[in-house]
């Protein structure tokens, strides 16, 4: 009974390796059912706030985003008591390299009390290898009503994390 009992277990276990380990093969393959490459995966990327009015650079800033397959955005920044790490969509749009995103985060004061959001909206270009994009974006910040109380520029490069 016990050397039954451990076949069972050892073959339990073995079933949910070949199963994690099929899992994990299709979430490394960063192709889009087998097509062109596609954003879904992991980005490391360096952003550049903007001046909206010249284009001039105000400062960068380092970020990592995960898209996954169906849309759904994870931004992940450096350590911060202003703002969370943001949640957002993404979509594909018009040809094999063009999507859209926008992401939300919210914003807090020094004493981490919530004092608003920011919303940011980015069109993206995936390049012709796969493993690098460029985006241009604009920004909201918001009041805890939801209210514009300010806005922003910035532009982006990110390389995929592989």
């Amino acid at each position: 009974m016990k050397s039954t009992f451990l076949k069972s277990i050892g073959g339990t276990a073995l079933a949910l390796l070949v199963l994690v380990g099929g899992m994990q093969i299709s979430v490394w393959g960063q192709s889009d059912e087998g097509h062109e490459p596609s954003l879904v995966g992991v980005w490391v990327t360096e952003v550049t706030r903007r001046n909206c009015e010249t284009g001039e650079p105000i400062g960068t800033s380092h970020s990592q985003n995960t898209f996954a397959k169906g849309g759904t955005l994870l931004e992940t920044i450096g350590p911060s008591i202003s703002r969370s790490p943001g949640n957002g969509i993404w979509k594909h749009e018009s040809g094999w390299n063009e999507y859209s995103f926008a992401v939300r985060f919210m914003r807090y004061d020094a004493a981490g009390s919530l004092v608003g959001s920011g919303v940011v909206r980015a069109a993206l270009t995936l390049d012709e290898t796969g493993d690098h994009l460029s985006s241009t974006a604009t920004n909201d910040v918001l009041d805890v009503n939801g209210n514009v109380i300010g806005s922003g520029c910035a532009t982006s490069v990110s390389t995929r994390f592989q």
